[in-house]
C-alpha cells in the first residue's frame, strides 16, 4: 500500500502542477491591456524616466525591471512598442494587431507575464504559511493554484492582480504575527499596487487595537501605522518632484478636467457606492464588536466581507473578479469553509462574463495568437441572441437574472466567512 503523501511532497507536487498549468497557459493569451502595460514599460525603459510615474508604482517599478530582464531574451522592436505621444499610451486595435502579427509574439506573451508567475508563486508560499493545520493548509493552497478566476485574470487576460496580493498576504501574515510595523509597511505597498486597496485601511487600523491594553498604548500604534502608510504611500510623488518629472506621464488631459474617479467617489458621484458606505460602516462596527478576536482574524474577515458588498453593488471588468479570492482563502486558517461559495462564485462569474462580455472578454482578441475565433462561435452574446434568447427572455434579462445569482453568491460568501467556527 503506498504512504500517503506527507506536507512537504503535497506542496511539490501542488506547485508542480499548478506551474505546469501556468508555463501552459503564458505564451498564448492576452488582451489589449497587457499589450497596452508593455508599451508604457518600454517608454519608462527607452526614454530613462525612472521616476515619472506614480500610477500603481510597486506594480509598474516590478514589472520595469522584470522587463529589463527580458530584453536579454527578446527583441524589443521600436515600430512594435513605440508610443509617439505617452498620455495616448492605452494601445489601439490597430497596434494591438501588427503586436499579434509579430512573429516573436509567444516570446513576448511569456515574458511580460513572468513577474506574474513569480509574485504567483510567492503568494501560495506565504499563504501556506499562513494557515497552521495540514488539513486546511492543502485546501487553501489548492483554492489559490486552481481557482479559475485567479488564472483566468493572470494568465489569459494578462493582468498583474498577483502582485497586489502578494502584498496583502504579506502584510496579514505579519499582522498575525503582531509585527505592526512590518504590516503597515507591505500594506503600504499593496497601496501602490491598486487603488481598491483603500478599502481595506480603516479596517486594518481597526484590528490594530487591542483592547487587553491601554488606551494610550492603542493610540501610539495606530498613530505609528497611519504615518508608515502615509510616508510610503506619499514617497513616489516626492520622488517624482525632487526629480522633476511629470507624475502624469501616462495620463491624458481630457481624463483629469473631467475629474478622477476618486472625487467621483468621494462625492458618491457612483450611485452603487450609496450601500458599499452603509455596508462598510456596519462593518467596522462589526469589527469593533469582535475586538476580542486575533488581529489577522478580525481584518482577514472584515476584509473579505468588504469585497463582498463591493462586488454585490458593483462589476466592472471580468479579471476584478480575481481580488475575490485571496481573503477568503486566508479564513481558512480560521476555520471558514470557503470551498462550496468558491465553487458557485466560480460558476456565476463564468455565466455571468460569457453574457456580459466584448469581443476583448472569452472571445476574439482574448485569443489571437491561437486564433480569431478560438471559441468556435464567435462573440457569445450575439450566439445567445441568435439560439438562446426569445421575446420574453432577452439578452438584458439573462444577464439580470446572473447579476442577482452573483449578489446571491456574495451573500452566501459572507455568512459562511462571517460565521464562527464550531466548537
Amino acid at each position: 500500500m503506498r504512504k500517503p503523501m506527507n506536507n512537504r511532497q503535497f506542496l511539490i507536487a501542488a506547485l508542480g502542477f499548478g506551474i505546469l498549468l501556468r508555463l501552459v497557459l503564458m505564451p498564448f493569451f492576452a488582451h489589449v491591456d497587457l499589450f497596452s502595460e508593455a508599451r508604457r514599460v518600454f517608454y519608462v525603459l527607452e526614454n530613462d524616466h525612472l521616476f515619472d510615474n506614480t500610477h500603481r508604482f510597486v506594480v509598474f517599478y516590478i514589472e520595469v525591471i522584470f522587463s529589463a530582464f527580458s530584453t536579454f531574451f527578446i527583441d524589443v522592436t521600436e515600430g512594435l512598442f513605440h508610443i509617439p505621444d505617452p498620455t495616448q499610451s492605452v494601445a489601439s486595435l490597430v497596434d494591438y494587431q501588427f503586436f499579434l502579427n509579430d512573429p516573436n509574439i509567444y516570446k513576448h506573451l511569456f515574458f511580460f507575464k513572468l513577474p506574474y508567475l513569480i509574485f504567483d508563486i510567492a503568494t501560495a508560499l506565504l499563504i501556506w504559511r499562513f494557515v497552521d493545520k495540514p488539513e486546511h493548509r492543502k485546501i487553501a493552497l489548492l483554492l489559490w493554484l486552481f481557482n479559475p478566476l485567479t488564472l483566468f485574470s493572470t494568465y489569459i487576460f494578462g493582468r498583474f492582480e498577483v502582485i497586489s496580493l502578494f502584498f496583502l498576504v504579506a502584510s496579514a501574515l505579519q499582522l498575525k504575527y503582531d509585527r505592526v510595523f512590518f504590516a503597515s509597511v507591505l500594506f503600504a505597498l499593496a497601496l501602490h499596487c491598486r487603488e481598491i486597496n483603500l478599502l481595506y485601511t480603516p479596517f486594518l487600523l481597526i484590528a490594530l487595537i487591542d483592547f487587553k491594553d491601554h488606551w494610550s498604548r492603542n493610540a501610539i500604534v495606530v498613530a505609528g501605522s497611519v504615518a508608515t502608510i502615509a510616508t510610503i504611500y506619499l514617497l513616489p510623488a516626492w520622488l517624482v518632484n525632487l526629480s522633476g518629472g511629470n507624475t502624469q506621464l501616462f495620463v491624458g488631459s481630457d481624463v483629469i478636467n473631467q475629474g478622477d474617479t476618486l472625487n467621483k467617489l468621494l462625492s458618491l458621484g457612483y450611485y452603487w457606492f450609496y450601500p458599499v458606505v452603509i455596508g462598510l460602516a456596519a462593518l467596522a462596527i462589526y469589527q469593533w464588536e469582535i475586538g476580542y478576536k486575533p488581529k489577522a482574524e478580525r481584518f482577514i474577515v472584515c476584509a473579505s466581507v468588504v469585497l463582498f458588498i463591493y462586488f454585490g453593488f458593483n462589476v466592472h471588468s471580468v479579471h476584478y473578479a480575481a481580488w475575490l479570492v485571496i481573503f477568503p482563502i486566508l479564513s481558512i486558517q480560521y476555520g471558514k469553509k470557503v470551498v462550496l461559495p468558491f465553487i458557485a462564485l466560480s460558476g456565476t462569474w463564468l455565466l455571468l462574463w460569457l453574457l456580459k462580455t466584448d469581443t476583448g472578454v472569452f472571445t476574439l482578441f482574448l485569443a489571437a495568437p491561437l486564433s480569431t475565433d478560438f471559441i468556435g462561435m464567435g462573440h457569445f452574446p450575439s450566439f445567445f441572441e441568435k439560439h438562446i434568447a426569445t421575446d420574453s427572455f432577452t439578452l438584458h434579462q439573462a444577464i439580470q437574472l446572473v447579476r442577482s445569482l452573483f449578489l446571491v453568491v456574495m451573500g452566501f460568501f459572507t455568512y459562511r466567512v462571517l460565521k464562527s467556527e464550531s466548537k
